[in-house]
């Protein structure tokens, strides 16, 4: 049996213009993810394209003598910030409690607001023309996985650093459940945090006698302090 560990990109710059770079306590997360992966024996590495992710897996590399990342495109998050820019005008339309998005948000209505937008997305009830919907996110992530999977030797030691979105859809091929519950599985995914997969290599697919969940967004590597959900 071969294992994957699928990882969280450490925590990015939220509610900053740039969001999409590594917090000072991201940078952080990411070394001691780096003194950990230094004890697992890796064989591969790999890593979305994003630029927290990327970073992730460099600072990681930092503090562990592990091979260099080969990048994997379908790894990248779900499109977030495309669906709150498109989506937000309708959510406020169709419930009036959303009304202040427009005037002042708070952090608690942004939250409650992208959740909402997120589900109706996940159900396909809500898309826009040229943004990625639910089911070619999944497919798209896939597609991803597969390969790395497929690629590895019989019994290696593979790691992944990608976001909470392509984890959530792994661990939900896992067990043959909707697009919709891949994704609310994702929502509670902290930064940095560890997913295990085992796997036949030979003749891979998602069938349960060929992989299974090992373990489920461990965060036992950091200290308390170091451990965040966004």
């Amino acid at each position: 049996m071969g294992t994957l560990y699928l990882i969280r990109h450490g925590q990015a710059s939220y509610g900053e213009a740039d969001y999409d770079r590594l917090s000072p306590r991201g940078t952080e997360q990411a070394r001691a993810l780096g003194a950990w992966l230094a004890t697992q024996r890796l064989d591969a590495t790999y890593a979305g394209p994003l630029r927290r992710q990327q970073e992730t897996i460099a600072f990681a590399r930092e503090t562990a003598g592990i091979p260099a990342p080969t990048t994997v495109p379908e790894l990248a998050e779900y499109p977030a910030f495309e669906m709150l820019q498109h989506l937000i005008p309708r959510l406020v339309a169709d419930d009036p409690k959303f009304a202040q998005l427009t005037s002042a948000p708070t952090p608690r209505l942004l939250d409650e607001a992208f959740h909402t937008i997120l589900g109706r997305w996940s159900r396909d009830e809500w898309a826009v023309p040229g943004m990625e919907r639910a089911v070619d996110f999944t497919g798209r992530v896939r597609a991803g996985l597969d390969r790395i999977v497929r690629a590895a030797a019989a019994g290696a030691r593979i790691a992944a650093v990608t976001s909470a979105g392509p984890i959530g859809v792994a661990v939900g091929l896992v067990f043959g459940i909707a697009e919709e519950r891949m994704i609310r599985t994702s929502i509670v995914i902290r930064n940095a945090s560890v997913t295990e997969l085992r796997f036949r290599s030979t003749d891979f697919d998602w069938h349960p006698d060929k992989v299974s969940l090992v373990t489920f967004n461990v965060t036992s590597h950091l200290p308390p302090e170091l451990t965040t959900e966004r």
